[in-house]
């Protein structure tokens, strides 16, 4: 049964709304099963199968739908309803919130924000209301685990600059361009519907340095217990691709 929860009085922006029509066709290689396994096998080194579990920007929901199966006492949240509606599987529980402000009263013994959606909070101020909401939904011996996308990450998509595709008759064109000034990274997506009709949408992301998260962490009395090369378990450096975060609260 679904659960219910009582919705942020602010009004969300929805910034995935004609994105999530091509979004399952643009991340078609990415591999949701095995990032499911790697942070299952690092939240259960602290938590058991028994954890509660917060997904936030947890878009389509296609890590959730892997994660489940380990942890059956799971959440999904996103600020983007477009994309959460875009998953059609009716046993996971969904709501729709801007995870700045966490409007739930429960708290979980394990948060996760994957995929470097912390990139998309574009301030460092943004950055830390983020971590301090997460303080005070964690469990005290619960884990918050999230990864972030590093500077030359962005260097190695602008390798590969334009993507097109289609997905159910709505084509798109998206151009990648990192800001490296601003450390701005900008994602632009032209999208045409089987009418004629075109949308544009533009993702914004911060590349912040990776001493940055640590430092943020720590003034928001969380610390971290691991940060990883992500998908491995060696220590993350600034050089690498991006950074897997295993983080608890200050007790």
């Amino acid at each position: 049964m679904q659960k219910s929860f009582q919705p942020t009085e602010r009004k969300l922006s929805d910034n995935y709304k004609y994105v999530s029509d091509i979004y399952n066709q643009l991340m078609e290689k990415v591999d949701y099963k095995f990032w499911a396994k790697y942070l299952s096998k690092i939240a259960l080194l602290y938590v058991n199968k028994n954890a509660s579990v917060l997904e936030v920007a947890a878009g389509n929901c296609c890590l959730a739908e892997n994660l489940i199966k380990t942890f059956p006492d799971f959440l999904c949240s996103d600020i983007s309803f477009s994309m959460l509606k875009q998953n059609k599987n009716h046993s996971l529980n969904k709501v729709c919130f801007d995870m700045k402000r966490i409007p739930l009263t429960k708290r979980f013994d394990v948060v996760i924000c994957a995929f470097d959606s912390i990139n998309y909070l574009m301030r460092k101020k943004d950055v830390m209301n983020f971590f301090l909401e997460i303080k005070n939904i964690l469990t005290d011996r619960g884990i918050f685990l999230f990864d972030a996308a590093l500077e030359k990450n962005s260097f190695k998509h602008q390798k590969y600059a334009s993507k097109k595709g289609s997905f159910n008759g709505v084509t798109f064109n998206r151009q990648s361009i990192y800001l490296q000034s601003s450390r701005i990274h900008k994602n632009i997506f032209e999208i045409t519907y089987p009418d004629g009709t075109k949308f544009r949408e533009i993702h914004n992301q911060k590349i912040y340095p990776l001493e940055f998260y640590f430092e943020a962490l720590e003034k928001a009395d969380l610390y971290t217990v691991e940060c990883f090369n992500a998908f491995t378990f060696r220590d993350c450096r600034a050089t690498d691709l991006r950074a897997q975060f295993v983080v608890k609260r200050k007790i």
